[in-house]
């Protein structure tokens, strides 16, 4: 548990009564007069609800005395991995390192004086165990068995202090692959976001190059073994999670049983752990990021784990751009390779919007705004999928328009776990390129329409078929369906002066490409869209 809160005086004789908050009233710190307490049955039947609030707080309650813990609740100790017990009766300054306890001491002294001071900070608490808990502490003063007393009220700040570093490493990553055109000191700013979240002391980041079937460990750092050459993948545990694109954690045991099996050989000096992610891109491994550990007091978890593939996404990311970039520098006079660079950058950061929202949303609890997050995720991703399909494409200036409405409704399906042998997907499209102007304001119509589908037309495991068409009319024109034979729209509503965000958006697209839809409520609901392709802008 760590250590935070003041106390004074001399330490009195330790008490039994642990789990007892007799003689906490309400405290006023200018009151100069005493007023007469109220009688004993009232007294009783206050300190049973004061019982019963804190001793079922979710937030640790303790009371210092004379520097010493004299009351403690049982969500203190359980942060701690203590019981209550085992923490009543001990001087505060056990549970804190020296440079807190100082500063805990200052916060003290300066308060007892008549000082302004705050009464929120974050301390490090120790644990029973000798790790250490990151919390957030309130604490004021107030009268306990009619002597001056410190009230403190600890929260677990852990779980918020990891988020924020994580999201911190990504922007880190971010930005030193935007500052920094060398690779070896990218990889070097890498190896300091990593060491910030975990013992990264033995690091490297060993790449593939599938042309040339060859493993080449561009960064090194290790306490025993130099850098290896580049050579063709053996069976070592790099080329391991390079051939399952899975990440491991390798104690002696579980290297072992790899072993044994002849899935694995052992290479450079043995380690306590191993472990190692996958760096993926596009659905293909180009690498694995490693950490290693070669002492006993080190060791790695489910958490570190956790950590290290989160961090991998971006990296990969990272390197993969960084890849590209090196050959765009190649062919500087190629106006088409840089183009590609321009749509693969812009749906790269997409991702990264998308990344750092589903990492926000995991910690929101409220259903309805839980889907708002997610639905802002497919509407990145229908754009996003536009600028992928064009930096795949020999044409730059325009995409084939059937395939990427079979990649978004696919993604669709997937994102909202459709049960595809209920509700059946079935694609008619003609191949129909678009520029990029038309294709992402149609992209989104059809993330909507389809998306509000799947949500509300087939509710209660009803069964029926999706259908999406798209064709060319006479003259310059297209036609775009979406329909189903779900429950319908409702009856006498107009999707047009609808409030929900979905019908907006689709509203305002139809409107900003010039098109004209209609809705038909025959047998489900079909939606059809009649537009032309706007034409390209002109670069200034």
């Amino acid at each position: 548990m760590g250590k935070q809160v003041e106390a004074s005086g001399e330490r009195p004789p330790a008490k039994k009564e642990n789990t007892q908050l007799r003689g906490l009233t309400p405290f006023k710190e200018k009151q100069k007069e005493i007023v007469p307490g109220p009688s004993e049955e009232a007294l009783r039947e206050s300190e049973e609800k004061y019982r019963t609030v804190v001793n079922s707080a979710n937030d640790g309650i303790a009371i210092l005395q004379d520097q010493v813990i004299q009351f403690a609740n049982p969500r203190l100790a359980e942060m701690g991995g203590y019981t209550p017990e085992e923490i009543t009766g001990r001087p505060f300054a056990e549970f804190l390192s020296p440079p807190e306890l100082q500063r805990v001491h200052e916060v003290y002294a300066s308060r007892m004086a008549g000082d302004i001071v705050p009464g929120k900070y974050e301390l490090h608490l120790h644990k029973k165990n000798g790790d250490f808990l990151f919390v957030e502490v309130n604490s004021s003063l107030i009268p306990y068995r009619n002597r001056p007393a410190v009230l403190i009220i600890i929260r677990d700040s852990t779980e918020r202090r990891r988020t924020e570093k994580l999201k911190d490493s990504i922007f880190r990553i971010s930005g030193a692959a935007i500052s920094l055109d060398n690779l070896e000191d990218l990889f070097r700013s890498i190896h300091h976001v990593i060491s910030d979240l975990m013992p990264a002391d033995n690091f490297y980041i060993a790449l593939y190059d599938q042309s040339l079937d060859l493993l080449s460990f561009p960064y090194f750092v290790d306490t025993y073994d130099p850098t290896p050459n580049s050579k063709k993948p053996g069976r070592g545990l790099t080329e391991y999670v390079l051939r399952t694109g899975k990440p491991l954690l390798a104690s002696p045991e579980v290297f072992a049983k790899l072993e044994s099996r002849g899935e694995v050989e052992s290479v450079g000096a043995p380690s306590i752990d191993w472990l190692g992610v996958p760096l993926n891109i596009d659905g293909r491994t180009i690498g694995v990021l490693v950490v290693q550990t070669y002492a006993e007091g080190v060791r790695y978890g489910e958490e570190e784990k956790n950590i290290l593939q989160f961090v991998s996404n971006q990296v990969a990311m990272t390197v993969h751009r960084k890849r590209a970039e090196a050959q765009i520098k190649s062919q500087l006079l190629e106006k088409d390779v840089l183009l590609k660079e321009v749509h693969h950058r812009v749906k790269n950061n997409m991702q990264v919007i998308s990344s750092l929202l589903n990492l926000q949303s995991r910690h929101v609890k409220d259903p309805h705004v839980l889907e708002m997050f997610k639905e802002s995720q497919r509407r990145i991703r229908s754009m996003a999928l536009i600028h992928e399909r064009l930096y795949q494409s020999s044409d730059l200036s325009r995409i084939e328009f059937s395939q990427y409405l079979r990649n978004l409704a696919t993604h669709l399906f997937h994102s909202y776990q459709a049960d595809t042998s209920r509700i059946r997907l079935k694609i008619d499209a003609q191949e129909v390129l678009l520029n990029i102007n038309t294709a992402i304001p149609c992209g989104l119509i059809v993330n909507e329409l389809v998306s509000n589908a799947l949500k509300h037309g087939f509710p209660e495991g009803r069964s029926g078929e999706l259908d999406i068409d798209l064709r060319h009319v006479e003259g310059d024109g297209y036609v775009l369906q979406v329909k189903d034979d779900g429950v319908g729209f409702p009856e006498g509503l107009d999707f047009r002066k609808t409030e929900t965000l979905g019908m907006q958006i689709v509203t305002t697209l139809v409107e900003q490409i010039d098109g004209r839809l209609e809705i038909s409520r025959k047998k489900g609901t079909a939606f059809r869209l009649e537009f032309n392709e706007l034409p390209r802008k002109k670069s200034s």
